[in-house]
């Protein structure tokens, strides 16, 4: 009799805790809910979005090329100064404004334009699975193949690619602009 009621409770703790299990979202279902949400970014913003760099490097006013291996969205409104390669290790200073989370009912529009520094990048190389870690937003790293000092870009960045709060809060974010600034071009 005395086994009983432990073995009785413990069951009955159980069974209060599988329904509860339920309710949670999954890693899958939140990728789910982004894709909507990217989805219907776009369409409301009737935006085109090439699977195809353009080869020559000019992107139409609602043009947005995805980058396949992070997808992360893009478009290049500047190139900026790209005679010199971006060097391995150097900082690259970053300013943003229009930075939106679009999949929230919060409007504000975020920016660092005013703030006495900028976000900063150490470059290591392209995103991939050995970098991805390295950076606090992989997202920004992305169009930087394309673009040199002084390059600007809209983005559109999915949860996985972007800072450690679009991470652990599952948001993705459209960035009306970031600037690109590389130290060693100063």
């Amino acid at each position: 009799m005395n086994k009983t009621y432990p073995t009785i409770t413990a069951l009955l703790g159980l069974l209060l805790l599988l329904p509860s299990c339920k309710d949670r979202k999954t890693y899958a279902d939140y990728l789910k809910d982004e894709a909507k949400a990217i989805d219907l970014f776009l369409s409301k913003q009737q935006l085109t979005i090439l699977n195809t760099y353009p080869s020559d490097g000019e992107f139409g006013e609602k043009e947005f090329y995805q980058d396949p291996a992070t997808g992360v969205y893009y478009q290049v409104i500047s190139y900026g100064d790209t005679t010199q390669e971006l060097k391995w290790k150097e900082t690259v200073y970053v300013r943003f404004s229009g930075l939106h989370y679009f999949m929230t009912s919060d409007t504000t529009r975020y920016s660092n334009q005013k703030s006495v520094y900028p976000e900063e990048i150490i470059y290591i190389g392209p995103v991939n699975s050995s970098t991805k870690g390295n950076y606090s937003n992989p997202g920004w790293v992305v169009p930087l193949e394309h673009v040199g000092h002084n390059g600007k870009v809209k983005m559109i960045i999915p949860f996985n690619m972007g800072s450690s709060y679009d991470r652990s809060q599952y948001q993705p974010t459209y960035y009306d602009l970031v600037h690109y600034r590389f130290e060693d071009q100063y």
